[in-house]
């Protein structure tokens, strides 16, 4: 009998496409099952063929990382293995700009010795390629976990476009010995190009004083993809395939490079309206409206604010601790204040859970504020637990100010979220810190993480995600909603889907699972 010929998914609908010529082979382990059909879909949809086994005609492997390849295939194949083998984030990237990424940044390296043999004990720093015009290697090495310091970059991309079918049935969730996971590993990208980054940073600040927030994301997307690079740019062939950087952000990193400056950012810091309405924008409770509102009344610095009588209590404190608030917080004082904070939790409510967020839980050297989430396992505790704790805080000398207060959980409105915003002090100091705290019920607590932890940009995709499959999300759930109409958002639902952990719901979403430290997107 003739041996069966193996199943080739050669056929697709532009045989010119994105992926024409292609002949992948794709290991499975360690990637969604959705995920992996999502992928396998658009391979063949764009020109690409998929082989069942690694065979001459294979022409690239994607691997979720080295160790998933090296258990599908053996070591001394690889070795004799001509083709790429490619990070699965090469595929999502590619799709997500529209084009093909540059091959060189996504490698998979598996460390073999001569013979071919498999080599983990290997040191040698892992090397890429800066550009197709530039062969000179550098060392990289990553901040991210085991299998994140295989790949040589890890750039998480959504899949916003992605249409999958997911019932708004949910079984009950699973149950977790853990409430949330307090991974706070640090995040030390190579951050070599901070001439572009500073002036892009400067950048999001006047168009968000300016009310312009789609501008301003746009810079804030591409920060933490040139933070990453392990190279200096010199070129902008460097960055052409890089995500999150288009067109008009090539032509700025163009002149930063070649002149050391942005003369768009030279005409805000000269524009008078522009620098006095970033400037009052900058105090705390002071939103863009009010910002050009304090100018039109012919207000040019913070001096001048203090004679406005319109000022709320919380903005008049915003001027006053004007200059501490901007002090960023080194991690080792937050990570202090964090312990603080948990003793004196458990000194007013045995058992509460509580977790510093935001860019101290991603793994940043240092924090502008602290974002402290609150939950208690048995899902009643946590009511009324807010005002006995800022108390206890206050008589602590640890918080100050108070800029916001308002309690939900014993009256079950608002989703039962009790929220604190005000000033604090580092033990022995009188400097002020910006603190939140957020207390949530247990059965929403995973919402509240994955918001606090941030960073913006994973909130605005798992949103945009959420939207593309008929719900809404926010800090308090994940609710279906109704159909819209005339491109209007359709209405939340009353009820929000429970589950027990954040990975649940980046699970439900169709969104790869992101440890706290690979949240900088």
């Amino acid at each position: 009998m003739a041996p069966k010929r193996r199943k080739s998914q050669s056929l697709s609908e532009d045989p010119h496409g994105m992926f024409a010529g292609m002949v992948v082979f794709l290991v499975e382990k360690g990637v969604q099952t959705r995920r992996l059909q999502i992928w396998k879909q658009k391979l063949v949809q764009m020109g690409a063929s998929i082989e069942e086994r690694l065979s001459k005609m294979v022409s690239h492997i994607f691997a979720s990382s080295s160790d998933a390849l090296l258990e599908k295939v053996d070591s001394a194949r690889l070795a004799r293995f001509k083709g790429k083998v490619l990070s699965y984030q090469w595929l999502e990237d590619s799709l997500s700009s529209g084009e093909k990424a540059s091959e060189d940044l996504y490698t998979v390296k598996v460390g073999l010795d001569e013979d071919g043999r498999d080599n983990p004990q290997q040191s040698t720093p892992k090397k890429l390629k800066l550009s197709p015009n530039n062969s000179e290697a550098v060392s990289f090495e990553s901040g991210g976990d085991s299998d994140a310091s295989t790949l040589v970059t890890k750039t998480a991309t959504g899949l916003e476009d992605s249409k999958l079918s997911i019932g708004q049935t949910v079984t009950s969730p699973r149950t977790s010995a853990s409430v949330g996971n307090n991974t706070s590993l640090s995040y030390s990208p190579p951050d070599m190009n901070k001439n572009i980054t500073e002036i892009f940073g400067k950048l999001i600040n006047i168009y968000r004083a300016l009310g312009d927030e789609r501008r301003s994301f746009s810079y804030y997307k591409a920060i933490p993809v040139i933070e990453k690079l392990p190279f200096k740019i010199e070129s902008i062939d460097q960055v052409k395939h890089l995500p999150a950087i288009g067109k008009s952000l090539q032509d700025h990193i163009q002149e930063i490079v070649t002149t050391g400056k942005l003369s768009k950012l030279e005409h805000f810091e000269t524009d008078e309206k522009v620098r006095t309405i970033s400037l009052f924008g900058e105090v705390w409770g002071i939103g863009p409206a009010t910002a050009l509102r304090l100018y039109e009344k012919g207000y040019r610095t913070l001096d001048d604010l203090q004679k406005e009588e319109s000022l709320t209590h919380a903005q008049k404190l915003g001027l006053k601790y004007f200059d501490d608030i901007k002090q960023r917080i080194p991690r080792n004082e937050v990570q202090d204040m964090e312990n603080l904070l948990k003793k004196a939790g458990e000194d007013v409510l045995p058992g509460v859970d509580i977790l510093c967020g935001g860019s101290f839980r991603r793994g940043k050297s240092s924090c502008g504020d602290m974002d402290i989430v609150i939950t208690h396992p048995d899902g009643k505790s946590h009511r009324g637990f807010l005002p006995k704790y800022v108390k206890h805080l206050k008589d602590m000398k640890f918080l100050r100010e108070d800029l916001i207060f308002s309690t939900h959980s014993e009256e079950g409105t608002d989703s039962g979220v009790d929220t604190y915003f005000g000033l604090c002090t580092y033990p022995g100091r009188e400097l002020r810190h910006r603190i939140d705290l957020k207390v949530y019920p247990r059965d929403i607590y995973a919402f509240g993480l994955i918001a606090w932890t941030g960073n913006d940009v994973l909130n605005r995709r798992l949103r945009l995600l959420a939207e593309s499959k008929g719900f809404r999300l926010d800090d308090t759930g994940l609710y279906p909603s109704t159909q819209g109409s005339g491109g209007k958002r359709g209405a939340r639902g009353t009820a929000t889907l429970k589950f027990d952990t954040e990975k649940e719901v980046f699970e439900f979403l169709g969104f790869p699972w992101l440890e706290p430290h690979e949240r900088n997107l």
